[in-house]
């Protein structure tokens, strides 16, 4: 184990280079040893362009390389890199086209050793960076393997589950039944692993693309992690909170409560169901509770403390989510107002403690008919020391306000604005007043408030003419002055 400790010590130590911003890459390791030989030896077989194809659904334009691997010897490394480049390329197909099964010097099929060809990813494949690892195994050791090969490849399988820089980790059983001239198979394993923090999310979403669905339709089982995400709740209504409205965003995950501000119900019991998302794992038995992060304000509780004996994809007994309602801001306030409503996004944590796992019969029947004769691999047993589980369901508040305050305001608003306007057009502009003195009209422009003198034919001041905000009047006229305002 001590080189793999310092690859993670490596990888730790340079994970603040920018170089890690770039797409992550993917390695893909094909088993070329042993048990694997009717799925190179079959002229039917699909699987060279099954591997061809995965390259390119999860790798696409990014840079993938492909590796054989089966056990090292002086003969030959393992893995042999065979391939670097995208995914799409049509170099990928070639380079497998021409991959054959691996021999000892004696001309005995290779052994296999998993270990040694995960290490060689990690270090030669990713360059010790954070990426995806895809192994396609027949699931089982070469023939004659040494107790040292078995214990190496035991080992394999704990460090998947226990080693932290393994993040994820997905499992695809396929059926693809092949006859070679000494073996013949059933079936096969494509595992998929993610190396460092980053790449969890890239495989997850990776999983989720609908090209690798349409390449393998029977879907994958999650061995890792088994710390989240065990549930989901499946909200299928409310009983005893009138007003109040529950249902799954379009993600479906997010639980949003929907109901007016003036609704008297400040509990919402939302009725529902747990969907159980660690297949191939039933959880046996597990205690739950609630936690309500403080953030958001909202206090909360279970109606069930238990769940027992609940298959992958069942769907637990009905249970009622009691969720408390956080304080509403005023009708009046600035987040109301500017907005259609209101809304406030948060989470709510659902917890399994003394979780107890086991795999699902269903699954273990499907591996048996895959892998006929074959114990079920130690990688698939879910780990003792993991006993607790959470999972956070993403909660949206959506509260509908009553309109006329709104109105109020942005009524108020309008009508200020165009008394404004109004007022600007009053007093801004200068308005025509003429005045008729001894016969003959005299021409001024007045703004409001603005006065000026009136002078007659002789050059004498006769009158003070002053505008109002409305209009102009004489303020001052000389006494027996024929003078008036026209």
């Amino acid at each position: 184990m001590r080189r793999l400790q310092l690859i993670i010590l490596a990888m730790a130590l340079g994970a603040s280079i920018p170089a890690w911003a770039e797409p992550l890459r993917q390695a893909i390791l094909v088993q070329n040893s042993g048990w694997m030989e009717p799925f190179y030896e079959d002229p039917a077989s699909p699987f060279k362009p099954l591997v061809t194809r995965l390259g390119q659904a999860a790798g696409g334009n990014g840079e993938v390389v492909v590796g054989l691997f089966n056990q090292a010897d002086a003969r030959h490394p393992s893995p042999e890199w065979v391939y670097r480049g995208p995914g799409s390329h049509p170099g990928l197909g070639q380079a497998l086209a021409k991959a054959g099964l691996a021999h000892k010097q004696s001309g005995a099929l290779a052994d296999t050793d998993f270990k040694e060809a995960l290490l060689g990813a990690i270090e030669t494949g990713l360059e010790s960076r954070p990426g995806i690892i895809w192994v396609i195994t027949n699931n089982k050791n070469s023939p004659n393997n040494s107790d040292e090969t078995i214990a190496r490849n035991r080992e394999f399988y704990e460090l998947l589950h226990e080693e932290p820089v393994i993040t994820r980790v997905a499992a695809f059983p396929l059926k693809m039944p092949v006859q070679g001239k000494h073996y013949r198979a059933n079936g096969l394993m494509i595992y998929a692993l993610a190396y460092g923090e980053p790449a969890s999310s890239a495989l997850q979403a990776i999983l989720q693309q609908p090209s690798l669905a349409a390449l393998l339709p029977e879907g994958h089982v999650r061995l890792k992690p088994l710390s989240e995400a065990a549930v989901r709740f499946l909200p299928t209504g409310v009983k005893n909170s009138p007003g109040i409205q529950a249902g799954l965003a379009a993600d479906r995950s997010t639980l949003v409560l929907s109901f007016d501000a003036g609704t008297l119900a400040r509990t919402a019991q939302v009725e529902g169901r747990f969907e159980n998302l660690f297949n191939p794992y039933q959880i046996h038995s597990a205690r739950t509770s609630l936690v309500t992060p403080p953030a958001i304000g909202l206090e909360g509780t279970l109606s069930t403390q238990t769940v027992q004996a609940l298959e992958p994809g069942q769907q637990s007994d009905p249970l009622t989510l009691a969720l408390r309602l956080p304080p509403l801001p005023s009708q009046w306030s600035r987040e109301v107002l500017l907005r259609s409503g209101y809304e406030k996004r948060g989470a709510i944590d659902i917890r399994l403690d003394d979780q107890q796992l086991q795999v699902s019969p269903a699954f273990i029947a499907h591996m048996a008919e895959l892998f006929p004769g074959d114990a079920l691999p130690d990688v698939f047993l879910p780990p003792v020391q993991l006993n607790s589980s959470v999972t956070r369901v993403p909660l949206l508040l959506k509260v509908q306000y009553p309109v006329w305050p709104a109105v109020v305001v942005y009524g108020g608003g309008v009508a200020l604005l165009a008394a404004a306007l109004l007022a600007a057009l009053l007093l801004g502009g200068a308005r025509a007043c003429t005045v008729v003195v001894d016969g003959q009209s005299q021409q001024f422009r007045l703004k409001p408030f603005a006065s000026a003198n009136v002078i007659d034919s002789h050059g004498q001041h006769v009158a003070t003419l002053k505008r109002g905000l409305t209009g102009a009047r004489l303020a001052w006229v000389h006494a027996d002055t024929p003078i008036r305002l026209k």
